[in-house]
């Protein structure tokens, strides 16, 4: 155990140094010397066979796959990049929308892969798209042609925007564009079939949220689709601020919580599977689920943590949480180190679930006289701990700390599951017969309305939350 922890503390660690030293390739005197301390410690250790010198490879080995992780991040603009046509000038661009639009009251934000520019010209990268109006929708996979000013993203007020779009390979916006389907016909990438099946799982997404607006007024509509999908898109932004000050916007984060009880009733309903055959089914699951809410960086994390712990079970070992969160943080960086650097959603989510599982154990006894009717004591503990493991980043990030959040974290626990389940119950009965979904909905309508009074009353507590 020793020796895989320091392989992966020392990935993890190296590679956030490298933030403040990125090189599109390291000198090779760097590699040559870490070649060297791995040779040596490798043949020490088979000599020798002490545990302290297997450590030693393990964190030289994490130190090199860092630097090679660190370098595969840089990009180099070539002449066909879509940012070397970013001077602020209008252009026409051909290419497919690759992620799930963004649809807001005012405007639709699309990502679009872009593979040529003006008619002719080759080009190469992702474009964020600002439409106003969006009418007729467009939806993911579609092929498109977009005409406006294309610009680079800058930084605003002191955020990192163009780092923040480069996590998604954005490296070019437009704004106010003049979007509309493709009028020319031409090959299909190779990842058409891929957009097809995606389309699908957005597609479903969007009716159910449809669904969600027949039954439910807002905002206690776009609450519930936070709750099930995810989705914040039709939150007003007061409501958004009041969930935050109050400490409770992480239950329309779609996380572990969601995949704890994915996998739970998945699980329940293959009971008549042996055990290790549930194993192939339910991570299909929990990565269609992964997709379907918009693989955000938490919900990775869960899902990912999941299937260690699948794997765990399907092996017949006991899943040691510690290591299970290491190894979620280095196949996610592996994929792309940047989140490490960039992205605060990634950084929080990691943070939190360190704090429940290094704080938790140690506050459990020092709230051992709380009850431990309705989950009080967990929710506690939980909220304290995350609080504590996140409050670095917290204070830097967003110079915010939340004081009032153990308390109404308390208050919302039992609300949301029971939300969240009124709320489905209400949908699978819209398919049924719309009248009986509309009885059910109240029920779920005054469960939500309890959420946004504890979020809002929260809010307004003196010194809810300190800012600077």
């Amino acid at each position: 155990m020793k020796p895989t922890l320091g392989f992966l503390i020392s990935f993890i660690t190296v590679l956030f140094a490298l933030r403040f030293w990125q090189m599109s390739s390291y000198p090779m005197t760097i590699y040559a010397f870490l070649m060297g301390i791995l040779a040596i410690s490798f043949f020490i250790a088979l000599s020798q066979k002490r545990t302290t010198v297997w450590v030693c490879v393990a964190i030289t080995f994490g130190t090199m796959v860092a630097f090679s992780a660190a370098e595969r991040t840089q990009h180099t603009t070539t002449v066909t990049d879509i940012e070397s046509f970013a001077d602020g000038e209008k252009h026409e661009l051909h290419g497919w929308i690759v992620e799930d639009p963004d649809v807001r009251p005012t405007q639709t934000r699309l990502v679009i892969a872009v593979h040529s520019i003006d008619e002719t010209k080759k080009a190469t990268g992702r474009v964020l798209v600002t439409e106003y109006g969006g009418y007729p929708p467009h939806h993911y996979g579609d092929e498109v042609t977009v005409y406006g000013k294309l610009r680079l993203p800058e930084v605003i007020e002191g955020f990192d925007y163009p780092h923040y779009l480069e996590l998604s390979g954005v490296r070019a916006l437009m704004s106010r564009g003049s979007v509309k389907m493709a009028q020319r016909s031409v090959k299909k990438p190779p990842e058409a079939r891929t957009y097809k099946a995606f389309g699908l799982l957005f597609a479903l997404r969007k009716s159910i949220e449809d669904r969600i607006g027949m039954i439910l007024p807002e905002p206690h509509g776009s609450l519930l689709a936070g709750l099930l999908t995810g989705s914040r898109r039709g939150l007003p932004d007061h409501l958004s601020d009041d969930f935050r000050t109050s400490g409770i916007t992480h239950i329309i984060a779609v996380s572990g919580y969601n995949i704890t009880i994915i996998l739970t009733l998945l699980s329940s309903a293959l009971f008549w599977l042996p055990v290790k055959r549930r194993f192939w089914p339910l991570v299909f699951m929990v990565t269609a689920f992964t997709v379907f809410v918009g693989a955000g960086a938490p919900v990775i994390r869960a899902a990912i943590m999941g299937i260690l712990g699948l794997l765990a079970l399907q092996a017949e070992r006991v899943a040691v949480p510690r290591l299970t969160i290491l190894w979620t943080a280095f196949f996610m960086l592996l994929w792309n180190p940047m989140q490490l650097w960039y992205d605060a959603s990634f950084q929080l989510s990691f943070l939190a679930v360190l704090g429940i599982t290094e704080f938790g154990p140690y506050l459990k006894k020092a709230l051992k006289r709380v009850p431990e009717t309705f989950a009080i004591r967990e929710s506690l503990v939980a909220t304290i701990a995350a609080q504590i493991g996140t409050l670095p980043v917290s204070i830097l990030i967003f110079r915010q700390l939340t004081l009032v959040s153990p308390l109404t974290n308390i208050l919302v626990a039992p609300l949301v599951p029971l939300g969240m389940l009124l709320g489905t119950v209400s949908l699978l009965l819209s398919v049924i017969w719309t009248p009986l979904a509309l009885i059910s909905g109240y029920i779920t309508w005054a469960v939500l309305e309890l959420i946004i009074i504890i979020a809002k009353i929260g809010a307004m507590m003196p010194f809810a939350s300190i800012n600077w």
